[in-house]
């Protein structure tokens, strides 16, 4: 898990006077996050974070790296779209380059190395899984 923060989905209507909650056909809504200080830890904030145990919606994240670099190998895959700079992605001996619009995704099992030499900050999307861990997790300044 990228932030290690869990955020429970509820939705609550009304039909009369009855509340009624966890209906599918509501709208949720999760609240901003702020990024948290992580010492040694690119800067990263839940949207909507994965359940433990796993989940069959996405879990969402933004996180920015600023001269930084962050390793991590998933059960899942993990989509990144570029917000803004320029992004760096090396998986299974292939480096590609993204800018403000462009999505890079590393499939499951596969370690994703993450650059910005100077700046970026991205939108990551995890796709299902069913729980297993995430493995090797490295952080470095550039």
């Amino acid at each position: 898990m990228l932030c290690g923060h869990v955020i429970q989905r509820r939705a609550v209507y009304l039909l009369g006077d009855d509340p009624m909650s966890t209906d599918a056909r509501t709208p949720t809504k999760y609240p901003k996050a702020e990024f948290a200080p992580r010492s040694g830890l690119p800067n990263c904030r839940p949207i909507i974070a994965p359940a433990p145990g796993g989940w069959t919606e996405p879990a969402l994240f933004e996180w920015e790296l600023r001269g930084e670099a962050w390793t991590d190998e998933h059960p899942h895959s993990e989509y990144n779209y570029v917000i803004e700079g320029q992004l760096f992605v090396e998986a299974g001996g292939v480096t590609v380059e993204a800018g403000a619009g462009e999505t890079v995704v590393v499939p499951p099992g596969a370690t994703g190395k993450y650059w910005a030499p100077v700046y970026a900050r991205m939108l990551a999307i995890y796709g299902p899984s069913e729980g297993g861990a995430s493995g090797r997790r490295e952080y470095e300044k550039l």
